[in-house]
């Protein structure tokens, strides 16, 4: 009984492969280039949400001091760690300020997950009244 099983999938997978668009290799080369830098795009506009600016500016503080000590035994690589350094701390400057200001609205984590606190309300007497109300229903 599994033979004939086999057979109809052996015969169903060589009529799938009979017709259908036929991708050459340059396309497919493409698509994954195009996949692949698109990824990149969406990882480095998701990087100032995925990265706090703190440890970038930490990151950068210590690529510079590291850059400073460098400087005696490698002084090519040294002046490519400052420079990736001073990069690093320009761009974490801009991330804190967009943690700041940017987004207008902080999503709140918990456990790594986002946590939609619209049932809350947005202004300070809907927090009031929530409150007030869960402290009612504990007497």
């Amino acid at each position: 009984m599994g033979s004939q099983f086999d057979r109809d999938i052996d015969d169903i997978l060589s009529k799938l492969g009979e017709f259908g668009p036929k991708e050459t290799g340059w396309q497919r080369l493409r698509r994954i280039a195009m996949a692949r830098i698109a990824a990149l795009g969406a990882a480095i506009r998701s990087l100032p949400q995925a990265v706090p600016g703190d440890q970038m500016m930490l990151a950068a503080v210590v690529f510079i001091a590291g850059a400073f000590f460098l400087r005696y035994v490698f002084p090519g690589f040294a002046r490519l760690v400052a420079v990736a350094g001073l990069i690093l701390f320009v761009a974490a400057f801009a991330v804190s300020f967009n943690q700041l200001f940017g987004s207008g609205r902080r999503r709140v984590r918990w456990r790594g997950q986002v946590i939609d606190m619209t049932a809350y309300g947005s202004g300070y007497l809907n927090r009031f009244l929530f409150w007030l109300r869960s402290k009612l229903r504990g007497l």
